[in-house]
């Protein structure tokens, strides 16, 4: 990674933090009214860091963001009314609130310290009034600062990869062949993993990809693709793109340009999304729809900006895609000139040729 990832990766976090540091701040400053209770709890500092610096915690989402904090609060207002001994105030206090926190499924560790607030208060014993403010005044915009920023990361994640088919399963639910053994594993271990099972599962996978990668190193994307494929332009007819997916038995035909660079794929499903909703029963009902749309170019239904591969690109590279819904992937060269296309029939042929 170079050093100018590495300070755009940090001001995505930087900047969402200064934000949400700020807005913290100034509805404690303005939404404080009382000087029962302090300004601002300290331990908000620690929930910002882990929220923010490891977004994929358990520790960091929503619940335990709020729960935490909110049964922290109530469990040190409480045993601060019943108990006056501090030694013992202290030691109750850390003990309940963990135990709370692991039974209601909400551990966060900053909590422990918001419990501590009311016990160790100098001034006027905090009452209930404690968990509005500074409490909910504190936790409130950072859960909201929470949701945005994970939605935020989900959406920049998800823009770097073209999306598969509506009807085909995530490559989290298709691909993972152990899914369902790492739950079960987690699920008897006795110990808590700051990290969520689809994280893991994610690693897991990347972890495999990269054992294939060094298994078979000479392995690219030319060896295993189909090569003198047939190509259209964007600037044919709809009734041409359908006649050569019919005639070919083809699901999909990529689309070039003049210069023979990839702009885009073609096939039924983007033809379907497309044309007026009416009830087609056969490929000969839309192929003659299509027949009729002759003033239609293969470029108004077409999928741009497909997903594509370098030839020099390792086979095991083609899998997260050919798993999770995408049925051939265009393999391009230096210049951006569709050269082949891989598809779901060359990867089990390659993975099978593996095992041999």
């Amino acid at each position: 990674m170079s050093h100018f990832d590495r300070l755009l990766n940090l001001s995505y976090i930087a900047i969402p933090v200064l934000l949400t540091s700020a807005i913290i701040a100034v509805l404690a400053n303005y939404g404080h009214t009382t000087s029962a209770t302090p300004l601002l709890i300290a331990s908000i500092g620690a929930s910002v860091t882990i929220i923010f610096v490891i977004p994929s915690s358990p520790m960091g989402k929503t619940w335990p963001l709020i729960g935490g904090h909110f049964t922290a609060a109530l469990v040190g207002i409480g045993l601060s009314t019943a108990f006056d001994d501090l030694i013992l105030l202290i030691t109750l206090t850390i003990t309940s609130t963990i135990i709370i926190m692991i039974a209601l499924k909400c551990v966060h560790p900053p909590g422990v310290a918001t419990a501590l607030v009311p016990v160790l208060s100098n001034t006027s014993q905090p009452d209930v009034y404690f968990l509005l403010d500074p409490v909910l005044l504190n936790v409130l915009p950072l859960a909201l600062s929470g949701i945005v920023y994970r939605r935020w990361i989900t959406m920049r994640s998800s823009n770097t990869t073209e999306k598969p088919s509506m009807n085909s399963k995530s490559a989290h639910e298709k691909s993972s062949l152990y899914f369902d053994e790492l739950h079960e594993v987690l699920e008897t271990r006795n110990e808590w993993l700051d990290i969520d099972e689809k994280t893991l599962d994610e690693i897991f996978k990347q972890t495999h990809l990269l054992a294939l990668e060094h298994k078979s190193q000479k392995l690219t994307c030319k060896h295993v693709m189909t090569e003198n494929i047939l190509a259209l332009t964007e600037h044919d007819s709809v009734y041409e793109g359908l006649n050569t997916l019919q005639k070919n038995k083809f699901s999909a035909i990529p689309i070039i340009n003049s210069d023979k660079e990839i702009v885009g794929i073609f096939s039924l499903v983007d033809f379907l999304l497309y044309v007026e909703k009416r009830k087609i029963n056969s490929f000969v009902g839309l192929y003659l729809l299509a027949k009729k749309k002759t003033s239609k170019t293969i470029g108004q239904y077409m999928k741009r900006n497909p997903i594509s591969m370098h030839e020099d690109q390792h086979v095991a590279r083609l899998i997260p895609y050919l798993t999770s819904g995408f049925h051939h992937i265009p393999i391009t060269n230096d210049h951006n000139q569709l050269i082949g296309m891989v598809t779901q029939s060359d990867l089990i042929e390659f993975l099978y040729n593996l095992k041999q």
